[in-house]
């Protein structure tokens, strides 16, 4: 890597009074070394050493539409004020003001950015995109920071990485090095940060204000620099003498190595000063700033990131995304408020933000979470409800399921929740398979008595629909029995004042409707037409059986199965032949069918009438 005793690209001040003239020097084109304040801060001189593998070029960033200046009257103030105000159209001092800004650039010494100020504004709430903050612990540090938004990353400057201690990365893309837990147990994470200039960085695990844990090793907040005191004075064990408890992090600065970039993915990487848990020397973000990153991502309070928030890191192409936009819609659905900022100005701070399209999942990820959810709820029904002894292979199988698809409900990438898909459609497959089968075999199997036994152990608590019975046009009611504890599923019920309560689906289970006639004779065929709808599309298993009291006839196939569209009804017949020695009288049939550990029922009457005598 280059010296770092001096930059071209960076010109260091010793004075506001220099810094002033130098600033509109470089503006007026003068100049094409960026001026910042370095009075009394040679790290921030090293800072600017090590930026030269980074940054080619100088370039007027494009403008917020409002600047929030809450740099306030401070001594050099003015002279700071000088590169600063080209990066916002307009400025104001009153957050009041601010807020309805389409974008948003907000500075100010990082000890004056209360909560109650800037939270509102950053989208803590309600996430918005386009806002950013300037920052850092005293006058030298903003000023640098706001040097380093004129610069451009060399071309060459492209390599990435992931370094996350919470997640293993299957099939990372070959442009970016991921470095997860075990790497950090048997690699020099130093050398390896320091080797090459970063264009991006992504540190995820756990954290706190002052550090960032990787395995052994830890990025670490602490700074040389005097700051002024914010409203929090605590320091860390070791502020005060105390060593590490086990006395074997190492920790690593963030003036060791170059990047331009820094996404501090952990708890509390970058707090509002109010509400920090460590005072100003040590928080991890300003530590950053004071380093060659121009952008840093951090968050103000703790998070849940994991797997889909590296999978963002991996997808994303487009080094000018905002990805504290990325990453906030990605957690959207576990925390739903604003956990990252960005530090360093929006290189198009208008544009449509296309991270905000995250904030939902796909749609296939959609349909996992669904399916998932949904298998596992109907596995809790058979295997937790009493409904099977205790030897009952399905209650077995399901406990099995549970065992294995509990622990995947986690939050996970767009590819691994491909993987979990394709493998729970086909346990859930052979789970029908089996299901169906035992039904065939044995229609009093104690599976088909859920209908009672569940509705001994629900209540209904909306008002029942009125329709018309599909197999024979009466009145009918729709309700559904909502179990009484989470092992009891919800049940739907279609109860028609002739058939009675015939019809039973668990909630979201595929739909079956039967027609038929009433009656029919002795020795006669009857035609049950059925049709299965809301099923998911894949297999679905059918069958049909009458009571044993009635065994004079023949049936085709009495079980079946077929590949189902989703949003498309399926048709099927069973045709009933009846023998000559059938007894006349009132008799039923079931349709059911096996779908996602769901079985639909349908059971209607089916009248026996002796031959008409002819006249």
């Amino acid at each position: 890597m280059t010296s770092t005793e001096r930059s071209e690209m960076f010109d260091p001040c010793d004075t506001t009074a220099a810094l002033s003239q130098a600033a509109i020097r470089f503006l007026d084109g003068r100049s094409m070394a960026v001026p910042f304040l370095a009075s009394d801060r040679p790290d921030l001189r090293a800072s600017a050493g090590r930026a030269e593998d980074l940054y080619g070029t100088v370039h007027v960033p494009e403008p917020a539409d409002t600047g929030l200046d809450l740099l306030g009257d401070a001594p050099g103030a003015d002279a700071v004020r000088v590169l600063l105000r080209p990066l916002a159209r307009t400025w104001t001092t009153d957050p009041t003001v601010a807020s309805g800004a389409r974008s948003l650039l907000i500075c100010g010494l990082y000890q004056n950015l209360l909560s109650q100020i800037v939270a509102p504004l950053v989208g803590y709430c309600t996430p918005r995109p386009g806002v950013s903050v300037l920052t850092g612990r005293d006058l030298a540090s903003v000023s640098w920071m706001i040097a380093k938004q004129y610069a451009r990353v060399r071309p060459d400057v492209t390599q990435q990485a992931l370094l996350t201690s919470q997640d293993v990365v299957d099939d990372p893309p070959k442009e970016v090095a991921v470095l997860s837990y075990e790497d950090f147990q048997t690699r020099d994470i130093r050398g390896f940060l320091s080797e090459t200039p970063w264009r991006r960085l992504q540190f995820q695990s756990h954290g706190k204000d002052q550090v960032l844990l990787l395995g052994d090793w830890a990025l670490s907040g602490v700074s040389d620099a005097d700051a002024p005191e914010g409203p929090v004075t605590l320091k860390p064990r070791f502020g005060y003498g105390y060593p590490d408890p086990e006395n074997k992090l190492k920790f690593i600065r963030f003036s060791e190595f170059a990047a331009a970039e820094l996404i501090l993915s952990s708890c509390h990487s970058g707090p509002f000063p109010d509400t920090g848990s460590y005072a100003v020397r040590y928080q991890m973000v300003l530590a950053a700033i004071d380093g060659t990153a121009q952008t840093v991502v951090a968050a103000v309070t703790n998070s849940n990131v994991g797997m889909p928030e590296s999978a963002q890191f991996l997808a994303q192409h487009d080094a000018k995304e905002d990805m504290a936009a990325v990453l906030n819609a990605s957690i959207g659905d576990v925390n739903p408020y604003g956990v990252f900022l960005r530090h360093g100005v929006q290189w198009e701070p208008n544009r449509p933000a296309a991270a905000m399209a995250t904030a939902a999942c796909d749609e296939s990820q959609q349909e996992t979470d669904r399916l998932l959810a949904l298998a596992l709820d109907r596995a809790v029904g058979w295997a937790e409800s009493g409904i099977l002894p205790a030897d009952h292979p399905s209650k077995v199988a399901c406990a099995r399921f549970l065992k294995k698809y509990t622990r995947l409900l986690c939050r996970t990438s767009a590819t691994e929740s491909e993987r979990i898909h394709a493998q729970l459609v086909r346990d859930l497959a052979a789970l029908d398979r089996s299901i169906a089968g035992r039904i065939a075999a044995d229609p009093d199997d104690p599976m088909m008595d859920y209908p009672d036994y569940w509705a001994d152990r629900s209540v209904v608590r909306s008002t029942p629909e009125q329709v018309a019975c599909d197999t024979c046009g009466d009145i009918a009611q729709k309700f559904v029995r909502s179990g009484k504890s989470r092992v009891i599923p919800d049940v739907e019920v279609v109860g028609c004042l002739r058939c009675g309560d015939g019809d039973f689906r668990p909630v979201h289970g595929p739909a079956v409707i039967t027609r038929s006639p009433v009656s029919t004779y002795m020795g006669a065929s009857v035609t049950v037409r059925l049709e299965i709808s809301q099923a998911r599309k894949g297999t679905v298993h059918y069958g049909f059986y009458t009571p044993p009291y009635l065994t004079d006839y023949t049936l085709h196939a009495p079980l079946r199965s077929s590949v189902v569209e989703k949003g498309i009804p399926f048709t099927d017949s069973f045709t009933l032949a009846l023998g000559e020695s059938v007894v006349p009288q009132m008799y039923y049939y079931t349709v059911y069918a096996v779908q996602d550990l769901s079985i639909s029922i349908a059971r209607h009457n089916l009248g026996v009438r002796p031959v008409p005598t002819p006249s």
